[in-house]
């Protein structure tokens, strides 16, 4: 069955507003000569993550919301990602310093994530001096933390200029959300909890 998120991860999608962001983000840039073929490819960013998604659960995710929002949301397998939406490219116009390319990653930040996917969005960003590129990956902070995030730059990242290959793992039934009158019922029941501890409390 499906995660449910914990009330501190619920916490970062709650308090989200249009100008007040919760997605984490990375920036690397990188010197495409040492990368096979002496160039770095959307195409092959895309074919990457594909082969490598099974190793980091967060970029497989999508949020399920309980109905009237009696609980918090649950985390869903999606088995159909759209990799050509969450894996762009841009390119910097000349000269491509990195006054340009911090301009362009605090534009890019500055927009939310679409919560109908998968919670993260990565760019290659073309054109920098010297023949650079940068990518540049933002997550939301309700899908991961420190140690998620290590584990899935180590998922994706390679140590040496060879990618190493995975070998996919045999099809599983996907990770499902309960049905709707089942999260109806447990978040009815959350939410009476909820109101005891409070009474409760303010009894005290």
């Amino acid at each position: 069955m499906a995660r449910q998120l914990s009330a501190l991860d619920a916490q970062f999608l709650n308090f989200e507003t249009s100008s007040n962001l919760a997605h984490i983000a990375g920036l690397a840039v990188l010197d495409p000569s040492t990368a096979p073929g002496g160039e770095v490819t959307r195409a092959a960013l895309i074919e990457l993550i594909k082969e490598r998604a099974h190793l980091a659960p967060p970029l497989r995710r999508r949020l399920v919301q309980v109905p009237f929002r009696l609980d918090h949301p649950y985390w869903a397998e999606d088995r159909e990602i759209d990799f050509d939406y969450h894996v762009r490219e841009i390119a910097l116009p000349r000269p491509g310093d990195d006054h340009q390319l911090g301009e362009q990653v605090a534009r890019l930040h500055s927009r939310r994530l679409d919560r109908r996917r998968p919670l993260w969005e990565l760019y290659l960003i073309h054109g920098l001096s010297d023949g650079r590129i940068a990518v540049y990956t933002k997550v939301h902070h309700a899908a991961i933390d420190g140690v998620t995030g290590a584990e899935v730059l180590a998922a994706l990242m390679d140590l040496g200029p060879e990618p190493r290959r995975e070998t996919p793992p045999p099809e599983s039934e996907p990770d499902t959300p309960p049905e709707t009158v089942e999260m109806i019922v447990r978040g009815s029941a959350a939410s009476w909890r909820t109101r005891g501890r409070r009474c409760a409390s303010s009894r005290a």
